[in-house]
């Protein structure tokens, strides 16, 4: 119950701090503003007091929350018991604002001497309010006998457990994204908040000046967090990448695509006096895209076509999330309107020469809106298709590599050429020779990897421009490196940005993979590199809820080795019903070696042969007669029993002498894997045994399909069986460009902070 009167504090506390603020706003009274404050660090405390209690009750099992029995347990580690704090719907409402609430305070510190710091803190703190709200109606906070009413549990009734984190999420990376993204997102909300404020006041010029360094944290955090949960991606699932397209990945992805983009309009806003107009709307436009993006995850609307997406939160709550777009899109749009006159005669007519910096700044900004487009519509497909009564699928990863490398080889080029161009007056003749040197550089290393095999146009077209962007921002961050530092961050990004799409095509062009089928001890080669199965090791046995084992893979070549351990493991999470799969990744400078689980077996190892129908074999112990399948037959009548498919397998056998002899394997067969239990027959005429051990089967041309014949010596017993473990090997060349892009691109937005200090005039004006 106390849980719940904290939410309800923060509402009334909350909703108060907006009145206060919005008249104060209204009348100047600088009174009013500070009462403003108060309430805002009692809504502050009343944040505070509600997540400690939350945590508190977390870390000391108290499973009668139906949250905390949900995404919880004793078997947690204490690390992974925090992280559950914000692991479900209502947790991440929780940890969203709760970071909301404590960057608020720097934001009220940090604009106090401002005109629009009531109005401003009014629009922010109305965001913490409408959180609140939610959390009233989705409380992690319900007990289990309130959620779970019709079983009839007694009140004060406690669970002796809880169902635990999901075991993917079981990562450390789970301590570090999610806090990271939301405080991503929380910042998104001051640009929204300022300009929303500023089209209010009818300021045009000054806020521009007070959002910057909080849009360049905000959009460095956000990147960082949205590369972590690349990474995460990458050494935690199987399936090799790092970014799948997934619609809620994107919805991160969206808001920091615009913030992007808004950035580089504020500078020419700056220098020129122009996109007065774009400013606003991207301003507004990267925190609407920011609820967007919380809808898409907590509405449950993807639920069927992403792996990330929650469940649906309820009626209430979906109509909320909804009302929370609508309001924040329909302010946007209200103000924008009835102030779009005004702007036009604070702005003038002047239009931009295409041979200026100012020009190729907005088209790169335009270009790059473009693409940001492209992924708002892939992510929105799924819940637009259900709209409009089709099927709800979401779009297929070609389609945003196809565009995405369009625009992305004009945004790469316009980057550079922009270098070389000035600021309102600018002309070709003083551009063109300039780029002679980047172009013939960026063709000649083109030219390098088309000789070693990259013949794919777009990846050509693509790699040009990322050569070309690189020399460029090399050249330039050469020259302006020791004359004025403060200007270094821009070229920084702009490396970074190269850097990740010259390793994401290079890893993706020139990937290879195979797959490895090792039994204990066994050494076989791949990829030019030896991999030897050395066993497996129980880890994590302290926990009662799992299962888990390192499959360790020694890797080899020229006498130098590594280990790489892939991890398989079953969890009470799913009633063990099918294991978890991690990867195993060596990592080298050059490429890392990406080793992906796929099947863990035991084998009898016995002589074997695989037949189609009519192949003819020698049997593999005595070459004294072949083997060969006639066909296979099916009893119609009894050949599905559940899971399992009774099938006869009628071989034949070819003696020196010309005489056959023919004989039925019956045997049945998993239904899933296909294995067959051994039915041993004697051959006639020797002291082998033979059965029918598995069925190869090949969906799209049945005349393939393979029966697994294994022999034995008559009369004795099968040899005991081995691990066998198969696993996919991926080298993946240069992949370490990506997390190195990934790193400069977010560390050139911090670096650019000390450019919007006091002197910041002087140095936007020499970029």
């Amino acid at each position: 119950m106390l849980g719940k009167v904290f939410i309800y504090v923060t509402v009334l506390l909350s909703a108060l701090s907006v009145f206060a603020f919005l008249r104060a706003n209204k009348t100047g009274s600088k009174k009013l503003s500070d009462i403003g404050g108060y309430f805002y660090y009692g809504t502050v405390a009343a944040v505070l007091a509600s997540s400690i209690y939350l945590l508190a009750n977390i870390l000391a099992h108290n499973f009668q929350f139906t949250y905390i029995w949900e995404y919880s347990s004793t078997e947690l580690h204490d690390y992974f018991l925090v992280a559950s704090f914000y692991s479900g719907q209502q947790g991440s409402f929780m940890l969203w604002m709760l970071i909301m609430a404590i960057v608020g305070m720097f934001v009220y510190v940090r604009t106090t001497d401002k005109d629009h710091h009531a109005l401003s803190m009014g629009i922010f703190t109305s965001i913490i309010l409408f959180i609140a709200v939610i959390l009233i109606f989705k409380s992690p906070f319900d007990y289990v006998w309130e959620t779970f009413a019709a079983e009839n549990l007694p009140v004060g009734y406690m669970p002796a457990n809880g169902r635990g984190l999901n075991p993917i999420l079981q990562n450390y990376w789970i301590t570090i994204h999610p806090p990271i993204l939301f405080l991503g997102y929380s910042m998104m909300a001051i640009p929204y908040s300022f300009a929303l404020a500023a089209l209010i006041r009818k300021s045009y010029k000054n806020w521009v000046d007070d959002v910057m360094p909080w849009t360049l944290v905000g959009t460095g955090i956000l990147g960082l967090g949205i590369m972590m949960g690349g990474y995460w991606a990458y050494e935690t699932l199987g399936w090799g990448g790092f970014w799948a397209w997934d619609p809620v990945e994107n919805s991160s992805l969206i808001p920091w695509m615009i913030a992007v983009a808004f950035i580089h309009t504020l500078i020419i806003q700056k220098k020129t006096n122009a996109l007065i107009k774009t400013n606003f709307i991207l301003a507004l436009l990267t925190f609407i895209f920011v609820v967007y993006a919380t809808f898409l995850t907590r509405s449950g609307i993807l639920g069927d076509t992403s792996v990330h997406s929650f469940v649906t939160p309820g009626a209430i709550v979906y109509n909320l999330l909804i009302a929370f777009q609508v309001v924040s899109l329909g302010l946007g749009i209200f103000y924008i309107v009835i102030r779009f006159g005004d702007i036009n005669k604070y702005i003038g007519k002047k239009a931009m020469s295409p041979t200026t910096k100012e020009y190729s700044m907005a088209l790169g900004s335009i270009v790059w809106l473009a693409l940001a487009a492209v992924v708002i519509i892939g992510t929105s497909w799924p819940a637009m298709a259900e709209l409009f009564g089709q099927e709800k699928v979401a779009v297929d990863i070609s389609n945003y590599n196809k565009f995405g490398s369009i625009f992305a080889v004009i945004f790469l080029i316009l980057n550079g050429i922009s270098l070389y161009q000035r600021w309102i007056n600018s002309k070709i003749s003083d551009v063109l020779g300039k780029l002679i040197l980047p172009t013939a550089a960026s063709v000649i290393l083109v030219l390098v990897f088309y000789f070693i095999g990259l013949d794919d146009m777009n990846f050509i077209f693509l790699m040009f421009a990322t050569f070309f962007t690189i020399v460029t921002n090399l050249d330039y961050l050469i020259r302006n490196a020791s004359k004025n530092p403060k200007l270094i961050g821009a070229y920084v990004s702009h490396l970074g940005v190269a850097l990740l799409v010259l390793g994401a095509v290079v890893s993706g062009a020139y990937s290879v993979t195979k797959q490895v089928r090792l039994k204990m001890n066994e050494t076989k080669s791949a990829l030019g590199y030896n991999f030897t199965f050395e066993g497996y090791k129980q880890i994590e046995t302290q926990f009662n809820d799992r299962e888990k084992y390192k499959y360790n893979v020694k890797i080899e070549k020229e006498g130098k080795f590594n280990v790489a351990s892939p991890v398989v493991y079953w969890s009470d999470f799913n009633e063990r019903q099918s294991p978890f799969l991690e990867p195993g990744v060596y990592n080298k400078i050059d490429k890392d070696i990406y080793l992906s689980p796929k099947a863990i077996e035991q084998e009898i190892d016995i002589p074997k042969i695989a037949l189609r129908k009519d192949d003819i074999e020698d049997n593999p112990i005595d070459k004294s007669f072949k083997v060969s399948v006639v066909t296979f037959v099916m009893d119609k009548n009894n050949a599905i029993m559940g899971d399992r498919v009774k099938l006869s397998t009628v071989v034949k056998f070819l003696f020196p002498d010309g005489s056959e002899s023919k004989d039925t394997l019956v045997s049945m067969l998993d239904a899933n894997t296909w294995e067959a239990e051994p039915s041993w027959k004697i051959v006639n005429g020797s002291n082998l045994e033979i059965a029918m051990t598995k069925l190869i089967r090949d969906v799209d041309n049945i005349k393939n399909t393979k029966a697994v014949l294994s022999f034995k010596e008559a009369g004795k017993p099968l040899p005991q069986p081995v691990d066998v473990f198969t696993f996919d090997v991926t080298l993946k060349p240069f992949i370490n460009l990506v997390w190195l892009g990934t790193l400069a691109l977010v560390a050139g937005f911090f670096v650019s902070l000390s450019k919007y200090r006091k002197s910041s005039k002087k140095d936007i004006a020499e970029e």
